[in-house]
């Protein structure tokens, strides 16, 4: 954009009076305004891009959170398998125990026939 020297306006107001003035001025004014508009424009499609890469971000995050959590019952369900396990095992085990099959001298109590002293 030109700017207008005390010259230029004289030459204006000489040539188209006030009414050519006031046009320039308008044009002029009108010209800030659209360059401003425009800076605008810019300015809010640049927040705009910051939002949406924002909520790219938390999308993002919660699909690796949903990952986080199914991933977390599978690891539950073969812990609880091997809870399971582990509680047949030692009930076997107490059940062994109470009934001494271990204990030699109890094998040969019970292996024993007729009157033991």
């Amino acid at each position: 954009m030109d700017i207008l020297s005390l010259d230029g306006i004289v030459k204006i107001i000489s040539n188209f009076g006030i009414p050519g003035l006031v046009l320039v001025l308008w044009y002029l004014s009108d010209k800030a305004h659209e360059r401003t508009l425009r800076q605008y424009r810019e300015n809010m499609t640049d927040q705009r891009r910051i939002y949406e890469d924002g909520l790219k971000e938390v999308r993002q995050m919660y699909e690796h959170n949903v990952l986080l959590v199914e991933n977390y019952q599978s690891l539950a369900g073969d812990l609880k398998d091997i809870i399971v396990m582990n509680t047949q095992t030692i009930t076997r085990v107490c059940d062994d125990v109470n009934r001494n099959q271990y204990c030699p001298m109890v094998r040969l109590k019970k292996d024993a026939t007729g009157r033991e002293a």
